[in-house]
């Protein structure tokens, strides 16, 4: 099964190195605009044109409240990001989470007018982000099925299992038969955070030209080009490289597995770069989703890497491991 990792952001990830991001082999990110009628996340800007600039795709999100009128929601969420968006901007997202205390055919008709009036706005039908219960609960008819309209809509499920397993799926509500976005953690650890932030991890159900046509943009897979060569500087790392170039690390160390020493010369690939053009024009270069690993019990690094046909050094540097003797059980390992 094809998945596409990315993230969600907000106020409480500021300060976010978005080339660091991207060298993790983040694809997309959410990142949160508004909430009611009366809050703008103060991070917006920054997280929106620091995503484009690192080549990841975005979308904006809205923190719904049911006892706000959603006419003025919607255009609020409307108002505000508007001016930002793109035409191969992924599409708006209703964020579901709280009830306020509203009767549930309410909370029914205010999401039924929200997403009427953002889809009109946007040219696009908006992506519903919830927790299965919440959707059970509260978005739901005589039955425990979903309202008819509400299939036609993408699904972020918001579920979080034990341990994620890359091929695995979420435990989905009463009435729903497909996810589009899944997001299966709110702990998760990426280079361009804070040692102490934890980041919503999600996956998108498809392949990356898939989450391209979701965006709205035409993906035509680049030809081949030759190799460059990059000579190694004093303080060069792999990730400086890879950003240097436009690379994930999991590219570049794929194609120079050995340790990085001042003077050696690097192959650099041609990332697999889709040419996203859209009504707007313009384009972004994108690279396949890397591969993961969770650490089982008994694991060592050097066993993790013979699996794979891959060494301890690789590994290593592709996840700022200090000490490859240092690995946890339930960690998730990038591979090369």
């Amino acid at each position: 099964m094809a998945t596409v990792p990315g993230i969600d952001v907000s106020y409480w990830d500021a300060g976010i190195d978005w080339p660091r991001v991207r060298a993790t082999g983040q694809r997309y990110v959410f990142a949160k605009a508004t909430e009611g009628d009366f809050y703008q996340d103060t991070t917006f800007d920054e997280n929106w044109f620091g995503a484009k600039s690192a080549g990841l795709l975005r979308g904006a999100y809205h923190f719904y409240r049911c006892n706000v009128d959603a006419k003025k929601q919607a255009d609020y969420f409307i108002n505000y990001v508007k001016s930002f968006n793109d035409n191969g901007d992924l599409p708006p997202v209703l964020d579901l989470e709280s009830t306020d205390n509203t009767k549930k055919d309410k909370i029914i008709s205010g999401v039924k007018t929200w997403l009427d009036r953002v889809e009109g706005a946007f040219g696009k039908k908006p992506i519903i982000y919830s927790g299965p219960y919440y959707l059970q609960d509260n978005l739901s008819e005589a039955g425990g099925g979903p309202p008819a309209w509400a299939k036609d809509y993408p699904l972020w499920i918001a579920q979080y299992p034990n341990q994620y397993v890359e091929g695995s799926q979420p435990f989905m509500p009463r009435g729903w038969l497909k996810w589009t976005f899944w997001q299966y953690s709110d702990k998760g650890k990426l280079n361009g955070f804070g040692a102490n932030v934890s980041v919503d991890i999600n996956v998108f159900n498809g392949a990356l030209e898939d989450l391209y046509k979701l965006a709205g943009a035409q993906a035509i897979i680049d030809q081949p080009r030759t190799p460059q060569k990059h000579t190694v500087a004093a303080g060069d790392s792999f990730e400086s490289v890879a950003n240097k170039y436009g690379l994930t690390l999991r590219e570049l160390i794929g194609a120079n597995p050995q340790l990085l020493k001042t003077g050696d010369s690097l192959t650099v690939p041609v990332a697999v770069s889709i040419p996203a053009q859209s009504a707007g024009g313009g384009s972004a270069s994108v690279s396949a989703a890397p591969k993961t690993h969770t650490v089982q019990s008994g694991e060592t690094l050097y066993s993790i890497a013979i699996k794979y046909n891959t060494n301890i050094a690789a590994i290593a540097a592709l996840n700022n491991l200090a000490n490859p003797n240092n690995i946890s059980v339930g960690q998730a390992l990038t591979l090369p």
